[in-house]
């Protein structure tokens, strides 16, 4: 990003090149945040963390797992709700690998393994907030530094 911005700076002033550095930390936010995506198997909870949203699904509550048509693992639960997995959301190295089958495999196999699910037939799925705190931060410096350099560029305009 520096080089980026010093080679841009160089050529056209610094006027221009500032502003790849609120495109580099979006693009970092961004990035930060769909690489934060993962599946959790707890003992009687399955945790998924997706880019904006997570959700928390107790084992009772699950009513199946599968994988459509575009690779894209789903969580099936109880009145026909399905919540896709954005970890698993298919591609074209998943069609070689097959790591969208293998968490279904996973999945499947601990939904049929015996737990304590009197404790968890109790709790409703939970859909909360991810937090990434480095790609939030990365995200929060982005809109800063965009407000700041609009308000310094319209400040020392010609």
């Amino acid at each position: 990003m520096l080089a980026a911005v010093y080679k841009v700076t160089s050529v056209n002033g610094f006027r221009t090149g500032w502003q790849g550095i609120p495109i580099y930390l979006a693009l970092a936010g961004i990035t930060g945040r769909v690489a934060n995506c993962k599946v959790i198997l707890r003992e009687n909870m399955l945790t998924l963390v997706n880019p904006v949203r997570s959700h928390s699904l107790p084992k009772a509550a699950i009513r199946g797992v599968s994988v459509g048509d575009d690779g894209t693992l789903e969580v099936h639960l109880d009145k026909d709700r399905i919540v896709p997995v954005f970890a698993f959301g298919g591609s074209l190295i998943d069609h070689f690998k097959g790591s969208s089958a293998e968490a279904q495999r996973r999945i499947s196999a601990w939904l049929g393994s015996a737990g304590a699910e009197s404790e968890s037939k109790a709790l409703a799925p939970q859909i909360h907030w991810t937090r990434c705190p480095a790609a939030d931060a990365s995200l929060v410096l982005c809109a800063a530094l965009s407000v700041a350099g609009a308000i310094w560029m319209a400040l020392t305009g010609n």
